[in-house]
């Protein structure tokens, strides 16, 4: 018999103080019938008193703990108290609170960092704007070069703070599930193309070839097509802003089965070990100086991952510092 509740341990705290008696009472009773019932009758009210104790005073204060174990665990179903899990129970519910603890902990940085970032972004073309509108009241308005040059500058800016807010609304929906993607079937080669000839001019500027190598058996592939343009549009470009000078970029189309894999690779300036992990954080800048230079919001990746993982699907990067970055993602062929 196991020792894991109030009337089993009573069972047997009873019977042991009654063995103890009746050998304590045979010294005294020579009536057999007598000594049998005494014992029957000390047996009982030790039971009783036993149980009592055990269910008042030990048993119920462990249950509390039990319930509001089960509690914080999110259901009110209490199976029956088991002593012999209580411990165990105890033990996983702490180590879930200290999880719980840790994440909440992560949270706060991360939120704290995220609008450290949103605040430093939006400051820079403000502050900028702020700069160019003060020279024309202060008499800039009236030199025709200095007036059209700055106004140009500002709009600049008042675009930079636009593809920021806009970056960020469409993150937010991404994460919120407000957004539904629209699944269709599409040419995934033609939905490359018409990326790569909107970039053209962006690589040109850089020196850098853009190419498609086709090793799939379909052109056709089950996704979103509007948002799989976002994702090529954000890798090719990142391609082109961290490539070398001369260098390329290959979209190349894979088979798998049932599903395609799709590669964006470069050969230019690679991305450091340490920083792969936050390389698809809100804001996230592997070089900052250059990143601020060639401009962008230092939000495309993070879009490209919410998207991918929209899609159920991962998106991968391998790299390798001054030689080059892939990076990887699965669709469903239709």
């Amino acid at each position: 018999m196991k020792l894991n509740n109030p009337v089993s341990i009573s069972i047997i705290l009873a019977i042991a103080i009654t063995l103890l008696s009746v050998i304590s009472a045979y010294c005294y009773i020579n009536n057999i019938t007598s000594l049998a019932l005494s014992v029957v009758l000390f047996l009982l009210i030790s039971l009783f008193i036993l149980f009592f104790i055990i269910k008042q005073f030990i048993h119920e204060r462990i249950r509390i703990i039990y319930k509001n174990i089960y509690r914080f665990k999110g259901t009110s179903k209490l199976q029956n108290l088991d002593i012999d899990t209580v411990e165990q129970e105890a033990k996983e519910w702490a180590d879930q609170q200290e999880k719980q603890l840790q994440k909440l902990k992560t949270d706060e940085n991360y939120r704290r960092e995220f609008i450290g970032n949103v605040s430093h972004e939006l400051k820079t073309p403000i502050f900028n704007i702020q700069g160019y509108v003060q020279t024309l009241i202060d008499g800039g308005i009236d030199d025709p070069e200095v007036n059209s040059k700055y106004l140009m500058r500002a709009n600049k800016s008042v675009e930079r703070m636009i593809n920021i807010v806009e970056d960020l609304e469409v993150i937010s929906k991404l994460e919120t599930d407000t957004e539904e993607l629209l699944l269709d079937k599409f040419n995934i080669l033609v939905l490359v193309q018409e990326a790569i000839d909107q970039l053209e001019i962006q690589a040109k500027k850089r020196n850098i070839h853009l190419k498609i190598v086709n090793e799939a058996n379909t052109n056709f592939v089950l996704g979103d097509k509007h948002k799989i343009h976002q994702v090529f549009m954000n890798l090719i470009s990142n391609s082109i802003k961290y490539g070398k000078d001369g260098g390329s970029t290959t979209i190349r189309l894979l088979d798998m089965d049932n599903n395609m894999m799709i590669e964006v690779a470069d050969n230019g300036i690679g991305i450091d070990e340490n920083s792969l992990d936050r390389l698809f954080e809100r804001f996230y800048r592997v070089d900052k100086n250059r990143s601020r230079d060639i401009g962008g919001t230092g939000l495309g990746l993070a879009i490209v991952k919410h998207i991918i993982e929209a899609h159920h699907q991962t998106i991968n990067v391998r790299s390798t510092k001054d030689v080059g970055s892939t990076f990887s993602f699965i669709l469903e062929k239709s």
